[in-house]
C-alpha cells in the first residue's frame, strides 16, 4: 500500500492542514486513536448527506478522512463506506454502512495499513412522516460493531459502541436549521466512556435551490468514566480510561463544521463537510468528507 499515490495524498493532506491551521487549537490532547477519527456526531452528521433527518431509502457512497497531527500516534485516516438505508414504510429506515480502512503513519515510518473497519448499524424513526414537511423530527439508535480487522500502533482492541439521536430539522423556502442530539456509550478493554453531543447548524439554498450551504458547530462533553481494574471489573473514575490523554469527566470538546449538499436532479446529490476543531482538545486537526447517494 505504499508507494508515490499514497505520498502525494500525504503531501496534499499536509499543505491542506497549513490551509487549516487558524482552525486548529495551540494545544492538542488526543482522545481517539488513529482510524477512530472524529467523534459519532460527526459521523452522524456526515451519513445524514445534507438530506435532513428524515427516514427514507437511499444508498450513499462517502469517503472520510482525518488527519490527526497530533496524540499517541499521528496518522492520515482515509475510510471509504457504502451506507444503505431501506425505509419499508414511511417514518421507519433501517441503515449498515460498511468501511474500508485506510491508516497511513506520520510519525516517520511512513507505514500505510488498510483493512476493514468498524460497522456501523442504525435504526431511525419519523414520527408523522406523511405530514411533516417543514418540520421535520426523528430519532433513532447507531450501533458501532467491533469488526475492525486493522491493528493500530496503539491498539485499543475491539470497540463497541452505541449512540441514541434526535435530528430536528426546520426548512423555509430558502433557509434551513437543524438541531442533533445524542450521547454516546463507548465500550473497550480499558474501560467505558459516556459522552453527550450537541450540534447545530444553519444555511440557506442557492443556484435555484440546487445548491445547500450550510455551517455550525459541534459540542461534546464526556460525563462518565467507567475504567478497567487489573483484578478484573470496572467502576467508576473521574480521570481517563487507559490509553487516551486528557478524558476525565468533564472534558470538553468544540468544533466547527461546515457541510454542502449539490443535488442533481431529485434522485441524485454530491455531499461534502469539513471539520476543525475550536477547543484545546482534539480528536483530530482537521476532517472532511465528500460522498454522493441517490435516494430510491
Amino acid at each position: 500500500m505504499r508507494g508515490p499515490r499514497w505520498r502525494l495524498v500525504a503531501r496534499a493532506t499536509a499543505a491542506l492542514a497549513v490551509a487549516a491551521g487558524l482552525l486548529a487549537p495551540a494545544r492538542a490532547d488526543a482522545h481517539h486513536v488513529p482510524g477512530h477519527g472524529a467523534s459519532e456526531g460527526v459521523r452522524n452528521i456526515n451519513s445524514l448527506g445534507g438530506s435532513g433527518g428524515r427516514s427514507q431509502t437511499r444508498l450513499l457512497f462517502l469517503n472520510e478522512i482525518v488527519y490527526a497531527n497530533l496524540g499517541l500516534s499521528p496518522s492520515v485516516a482515509n475510510t471509504s463506506s457504502l451506507y444503505g438505508e431501506y425505509a419499508p414504510i414511511r417514518g421507519l429506515s433501517f441503515a449498515a454502512q460498511a468501511p474500508l480502512l485506510v491508516i497511513h503513519d506520520l510519525d516517520g515510518s511512513g507505514d500505510t495499513r488498510a483493512g476493514y473497519g468498524n460497522t456501523r448499524l442504525q435504526i431511525r424513526v419519523t414520527p408523522h412522516a406523511r405530514k411533516l414537511i417543514h418540520r421535520v423530527l426523528s430519532a433513532g439508535l447507531t450501533v458501532s460493531a467491533p469488526t475492525r480487522t486493522v491493528t493500530l500502533k496503539v491498539d485499543p482492541g475491539p470497540v463497541t459502541s452505541a449512540s441514541p439521536f434526535v435530528v430536528f430539522t426546520r426548512t423555509y423556502d430558502r433557509h434551513f436549521w437543524q438541531l442533533i442530539g445524542l450521547s454516546t456509550i463507548e465500550n473497550r478493554r480499558a474501560g467505558t466512556a459516556i459522552d453527550l453531543s450537541f450540534g447545530a447548524q444553519g444555511g440557506s439554498r442557492v443556484g435555484r435551490g440546487r445548491l445547500s450551504i450550510g455551517a455550525g458547530a459541534l459540542f461534546d462533553l464526556r460525563i462518565a468514566n467507567f475504567c478497567a481494574a487489573p483484578e478484573g471489573g470496572r467502576s467508576f473514575c473521574t480521570t481517563s480510561r487507559a490509553g487516551e490523554s486528557e478524558r476525565p469527566v468533564g472534558a470538553f470538546r468544540a468544533l466547527i463544521l461546515t457541510t454542502l449538499a449539490y443535488n442533481i436532479g431529485k434522485r441524485w446529490s454530491v455531499i461534502g463537510s469539513f471539520q476543525g476543531p475550536v477547543s484545546p482538545k482534539a480528536d483530530f486537526t482537521f476532517a472532511g468528507s465528500l460522498g454522493a447517494q441517490v435516494f430510491f
